[in-house]
Formats: C-alpha cells, structure tokens, sequence
C-alpha cells in the first residue's frame, strides 16, 4: 500500500493528531505493553502479533469471516476513532474529517488492496505469592 493511500493517510493522520494531543498510537507496537506488564511484576510477559485482514479478499473462508467482520468493526468506529485526532489534534474542522472519511470507507471496501492490520497480542502471569512466614491465629475458629 503507497502512502498516499487513503487507509494509510488515515492511519498517519491519526497517529499524528494523537501525538499532538500527547497519546503514543504505536505504544503497544513497540513493545511498550510487554515492558509495562514486566515492570509491575509480571512474569512469562508473552507478546504476539496476528495479521487481521481488512475485506473479504483472503481466499480462506475463515481469514475472509475474520477479514468480513473486522472491515465492519473498523467502518462502524471510523468516525469515532477519527474525530477527536483529527479535530483537536490536527485542527480539522468536522466536515473536512466527513469529507475525508468517505474515501477512508470507500478504500475499506476496495477488495484489490490486500490490506490488513497487525494485532497485538501480550498477556503475563501474576506472580505467585509468597507463603506466610507466620500464621497467627491459624487454625483458631471464630471465638
């Protein structure tokens, strides 16, 4: 995909407005969330990376009804996802983000671009606590 792309802009400006508003987009890319999770003190901190199609072009029935829905989820929240970086981040006006957001959908819909989107994946364990050095009252019932 070139980067004058429609859905790469989109994704650019929304990154650049969010930076300007103080959000790091690509935190998680990064691996800011695995970092995170390991200095609160989890353990076995694991990260994976899944591609999600965009559309129905996958020829696997499956990765097409993955591609199917994530392209509706993405269309459904395109406004909402847009607004608040493109407005107060980058100071477009409403109308210019509407007018904007119509070749975004259309482009969603464009099954000639092989598009997809990497999700991220990262999850830890709780350490185990240690045991009791000293159990006062233990075994004692209610008085």
């Amino acid at each position: 995909m070139t980067p004058d792309h429609p859905l790469a802009q989109y994704w650019q400006l929304i990154n650049q407005g969010l930076g300007n508003l103080g959000v790091q987009f690509h935190a998680v890319a990064s691996g800011g969330m695995k970092n995170l999770l390991e200095e609160c003190g989890f353990i076995n901190v694991q990260e994976m990376v899944m591609h999600i199609p965009i559309g129905t072009w996958p020829r696997n029935k499956v990765l097409k009804n993955v591609g199917l829905y994530w392209r509706a989820i993405l269309d459904g929240g395109i406004q909402a996802i847009a607004l608040g970086p493109l407005t107060r981040g980058l100071g477009w006006s409403r109308e210019q983000v509407e007018l904007f957001l119509i070749k975004v959908r259309k482009a969603y819909y464009d099954n000639t671009i092989q598009a997809y989107m990497p999700y991220h994946i990262t999850y830890g364990q709780k350490p185990p606590e240690p045991a009791p050095t000293s159990c006062a009252g233990a075994g004692q019932g209610p008085t």
